[in-house]
């Protein structure tokens, strides 16, 4: 039963991403939610689509609620993208400078709480053989290595050897992309999490492995030994 209510909070939650074709509403304020005490602060900023260069890019269907239903779940702060600005000739979080209203309201956050882990979670390929690949900049954007190696140990303990990467197809070494910004900025171990589409995917053949692997993420999250 548990696992069905994470299942149906999921699916709901993913319903105000999916509002216009995955361009969210534009009546959403871009803010912070605090469930908690858990100095964490989840992030997920591709979770409607977004415009680069001019060109709108794909939305990381899922990602919003597994961010929304995590903080819930474990008690911490979070941080989705809900809409998107059509008129903008940029409107990604992720390659945006600091002016962004995102990165505005992220730095107001960690400005007046105290933090110890920002995690940003996007969207892998489904071709891709790992079921997630952490991206730390070579350990540069952590102080604390063990926050990558304690996630690997719980996702292969679950899916297997070899199932979870470390900057495999991507590394979070850009500075403007959210978690090397966060670390930059504010000097706060910062993870970006990429999550294989066939583990994100809440229906059908595969919602039974994205529901196991969202209670890896629970469980991680809540036994950092901060």
């Amino acid at each position: 039963m548990l696992n069905d209510e994470i299942l149906r909070q999921i699916k709901d939650a993913e319903q105000k991403y999916k509002i216009n074709d995955y361009k969210g509403n534009s009546a959403c304020v871009c803010a912070v939610e605090q469930y908690g005490e858990l100095p964490i602060l989840l992030s997920a900023p591709h979770a409607v689509k977004q415009i680069r260069g001019g060109t709108i890019k794909s939305h990381e269907f899922y990602t919003g609620s597994i961010v929304e239903c995590l903080a819930k779940q474990v008690g911490c702060a979070c941080i989705t993208k809900s809409y998107l600005i059509e008129n903008a000739a940029n409107d990604d979080p992720n390659t945006d400078d600091a002016s962004c209203a995102y990165k505005i309201a992220v730095h107001q956050f960690l400005q007046k709480h105290q933090i110890k882990l920002f995690v940003d979670i996007h969207g892998l390929s489904a071709k891709r053989d790992s079921v997630v690949d952490i991206c730390i900049n070579g350990g540069k954007n952590v102080n604390n290595p063990a926050y990558a190696a304690e996630l690997q140990k719980y996702i292969e303990q679950k899916f297997g050897a070899g199932s979870c990467s470390v900057d495999k197809y991507y590394s979070a070494a850009s500075d403007n992309v959210m978690s090397k910004w966060v670390y930059r900025v504010f000097g706060i171990s910062a993870v970006e999490l990429e999550i294989n589409g066939a583990y994100r995917w809440f229906d059908g053949d595969t919602e039974g492995q994205s529901v196991d692997l969202f209670l890896c993420l629970a469980q991680w999250l809540k036994n950092i030994p901060f």
